[in-house]
């Protein structure tokens, strides 16, 4: 921490303490369905090691996820002696929180110093923003992510050493594991680093990946695999696990790429997509707070303020465009992100994921974008911040504005589902302790 500066020291113990209250308050609150209630039980009934399921819960495109994405809910259980439901909820965010807190050594230690800035600003925003907060408040296997890619991104960084290979390698293959998304993203920045690796800056420049290494790492990780293969081949999915074309055409991993880095994404928890009472949650909760019972609408205002945020963004980064080219030599160098480490894995997430999952056709849900950690949010900060000349005025207040408002936007959402005990015109539901009254 010494070689950063007093003013983001303060910032990042700041950012810390508010994403950690946001995780942990009002546990009673959380979300429990069908997949919360199943991935809580599956800790209680394993005793053994040898109980531990190979198969997971069926997934959005009908086939059931590897063992893995419930094991980690079962080791967290045993280490945390997890007898209830919200006792699982406080040790998965804790975990998430132990997964954010990992960019802190990760650009310390493997960042180059001027490199620096956009790494910070992703870990001061995935504390606050509205789609980690989500997510990472949900008994799903989704808030183990963070965690295991930045294990994935660090021996990426010292993928010319043999221990850095060996844990891409071998981290990558459980990313899938933990959830199917994860396969996405370790082939696309496989794919990626196999095809473009040829000039990432000094030093990598000079170095070569050690792919043996990467492929012991690969196979070995993938070993717990071969019974869930197994398990699919003598069970095969029920259902289409190819959606079509019509996915693919929407490109939404671009969209949601976009819309979860600024925080404007609460429409289906609050009820944007459901029923005849459409936008009936989410109109109400643009009134927040309430003030004696008045409306005030400034969670309205926050979602403007990072509108206007955006169009400046994207303004200035067009006039920038002549300037960007010239700095990366060629539009594919910019497209391929040649010539820093960050712009590489950055463009391997935004583009190689992004190209396999929608080619697929597969329904692409928002909750993937998870897996992509902390790349979304380096990416905000890098396009914000600019390249050269282009971006000389006021970026970090454009990035401080966006980000204190996805804060405002999240301490609100936490406190509304807290007031009104869920959003059951939503995806979100009834709160956790409401379920429990009911069925007693």
């Amino acid at each position: 921490m010494k070689s950063l500066s007093r003013n983001w020291k303060i910032f990042l113990i700041l950012a810390f303490v508010a994403g950690a209250i946001l995780r942990l308050i009002y546990v009673n609150d959380m979300e429990y369905k069908e997949d919360e209630e199943f991935n809580f039980t599956q800790t209680q009934i394993v005793r053994g090691f040898t109980d531990w399921p190979w198969v997971g819960m069926p997934s959005g495109v009908y086939l059931q996820n590897p063992g893995m994405s419930i094991w980690v809910f079962i080791a967290l259980a045993k280490i945390f002696r997890v007898t209830q439901p919200t006792e699982l909820a406080h040790a998965v965010q804790l975990f998430s929180l132990l997964g954010i807190a990992m960019i802190i050594p990760f650009v310390l230690w493997f960042v180059r110093t001027e490199e620096r800035e956009p790494w910070l600003w992703a870990f001061v925003f995935s504390l606050v923003n509205p789609f980690a907060i989500l997510y990472q408040r949900k008994l799903w296997p989704e808030p183990f992510l963070p965690f295991f890619t930045m294990l994935v991104l660090m021996g990426w960084w010292r993928r010319d050493r043999k221990p850095g290979a060996f844990v891409w390698g071998f981290i990558g293959a459980w990313l899938g594991q933990i959830h199917m998304s994860g396969f996405f993203f370790a082939a696309g920045l496989f794919l990626w680093t196999l095809f473009f690796d040829r000039s990432t800056g000094p030093p990598e420049s000079s170095r070569r990946p050690r792919w043996k290494f990467w492929f012991i790492g690969s196979c070995l990780g993938a070993l717990p695999l071969i019974p869930w293969f197994l398990e699919v081949l003598a069970h095969p999915p029920r259902g289409h696990m190819v959606s079509g074309i019509s996915e693919a055409l929407q490109l939404k991993y671009w969209v949601f790429w976009i819309t979860d880095a600024l925080g404007l994404h609460l429409g289906n928890p609050l009820g944007l997509l459901r029923g005849q009472s459409n936008f009936a949650q989410i109109s109400d909760f643009i009134r927040y707070p309430l003030i004696n019972g008045q409306a005030t609408y400034l969670v309205g205002l926050a979602h403007i303020a990072i509108v206007i945020g955006a169009l400046i963004i994207v303004y200035r980064a067009v006039r920038g465009v002549p300037i960007t080219f010239a700095a990366a030599g060629s539009v594919k160098s910019l497209f391929i992100g040649q010539g820093s480490p960050t712009a590489f894995v950055q463009s391997a997430a935004l583009w190689g994921t992004g190209i396999l999952l929608t080619i697929t056709g597969v329904a692409i849900r928002r909750y993937y974008m998870m897996v992509t950690f902390p790349l979304e949010f380096v990416w905000l900060a890098r396009i914000t911040l600019g390249h050269g000349q282009a971006f000389s005025r006021f970026p970090r207040a454009v990035l401080g504005i966006i980000w204190t408002a996805q804060l405002f936007i999240s301490a609100n959402f936490v406190g509304y589902i807290h007031v009104n005990e869920g959003a059951v015109q939503g995806d979100y539901g009834p709160a956790y302790h409401v379920i429990m009254k009911q069925r007693k």
